[in-house]
């Protein structure tokens, strides 16, 4: 009976070990304004899957600025996301400096990910 409950709890513990990969490929840019020089992040998303929602994308635990709105004369003040991107496509957002990114969180629709930089 121990054997059975010990096996159990192993199947358990190894099923909750499994990571599961993202559904979206992250590529962070910091960059550094030439006018002023002050430095921004510049976070592009691409997904792997045929449709996902990028609900939000979250740098430094929130503490660096998202620049979400569009320009007005062009898309009528729409914002950058919320947004459904299909297979290949990318959504790119910038966050206002001073700013350097060490982790870089993204929730979507099927899940959050989450990447830390040195």
């Amino acid at each position: 009976m121990k054997y059975k409950v010990l096996l159990v709890l192993a199947i358990l513990l190894l099923c909750a070990c499994d990571d599961e990969e993202p559904d979206i490929k992250v590529e962070t840019f910091n960059k550094v304004n030439q006018y002023i020089n002050l430095p921004y992040v510049s976070v592009s998303v691409s997904s792997l899957v045929d449709d996902i929602e990028i609900q939000d994308i979250i740098v430094n635990r929130d503490s660096c600025k998202i620049e979400n709105q569009r320009f007005k004369g062009l898309n009528n003040g729409m914002k950058k996301i919320p947004k459904h991107i299909h297979y290949g496509e990318v959504v790119t957002v910038d966050f206002s400096g001073p700013c350097n990114a060490s982790q870089v969180d993204v929730v979507t629709n099927k899940g959050s990910w989450s990447w830390k930089y040195e």
